[in-house]
């Protein structure tokens, strides 16, 4: 089954050139690459020509800077069977694309697929591919799904009314910079698609707690989408709750930082304020 990666970028070109290393090491390549360069002319020149006779590139200049309606832009430009949205400094473990085309093959029911983050274990430990059915939206946040590791099938992406919300995300037009792919994912789930985490999937990414600003901006995005969906009160709750249980299991000064972020972005107070 053929891959293919929507992949946005601004501002990065030894991440971007990480993430495309990482796509040359993997055991089966990729069947398209289309790169959305929101850059200015020339930035990711010296990137695109270390890797565009390595990799089946294809390099889009556009002049807008969104991330959704990057991932838009090359989602309509791929023409394979499976799609992914990787962000710019993600890095795809061995044999993510191989795990990805034997998953969908043995599984015509799947829609959708989200990986995971590697999980550091001893060395006695072995990774197995486990599946598990996402059926309501408790296990869609349960599953911490980031853009980075959302694999879909093409089929569905066509039959969306709206593939990413460009009006949610990482740009210079909008206002909630995060939880786009959590919106994407419940309107998905709503139009019956078969959702899964799959463990043996694993894509590298970094955190998003790095500062107070930055946690306390991506907690805004989960409590618009619970507005925007009309989530209710019980997924409003569960979501401020969510972090003083995690304070709780592993308390710490900087837990605490995040912690208090995180509570006052997801009650919607910040934004209140703001508007």
């Amino acid at each position: 089954m053929s891959v293919g990666l929507s992949i946005p970028t601004y501002g990065r070109q030894r991440e971007l050139s990480r993430l495309l290393e990482s796509l040359s090491n993997q055991s089966i390549f990729p069947d398209q690459i289309v790169i959305v360069d929101q850059n200015n002319p020339g930035f990711l020149d010296l990137v695109i020509r270390e890797w565009v006779d390595k990799l089946p590139i294809q390099h889009d200049v556009v002049s807008y800077k969104s991330a959704s309606k990057a991932r838009n832009h090359g989602a309509r430009k791929l023409t394979t069977e499976i799609i992914a949205f990787p962000d710019d400094d993600c890095i795809f473990t061995e044999g993510a694309i191989e795990q990805i085309r034997q998953t969908f093959f043995n599984n015509p029911s799947f829609d959708v697929l989200i990986g995971q983050k590697p999980i550091r274990r001893d060395k006695s430990f072995t990774n197995t591919n486990k599946t598990k059915t996402v059926k309501t939206i408790l296990d869609l946040f349960n599953a911490k799904a980031e853009t980075s590791n959302i694999f879909c099938r093409k089929g569905l992406t066509l039959k969306m009314p709206m593939l990413f919300n460009e009006s949610i995300g990482p740009g210079d037009q909008t206002s909630v910079i995060s939880n786009e792919e959590t919106d994407l994912l419940v309107r998905m789930l709503r139009e019956n698609a078969k959702i899964v985490l799959c463990t043996g999937i694993q894509i590298n990414h970094h955190s998003s707690q790095v500062s107070f600003k930055r946690s306390l901006k991506y907690a805004e995005g989960r409590y618009e989408l619970i507005r925007r969906q009309k989530l209710g009160l019980f997924y409003y709750l569960i979501n401020l709750l969510q972090p003083l249980v995690r304070l709780a299991k592993h308390p710490s000064l900087e837990g605490l930082q995040y912690c208090v972020a995180t509570v006052l972005g997801r009650s919607g107070i910040t934004r209140l304020i703001r508007h």
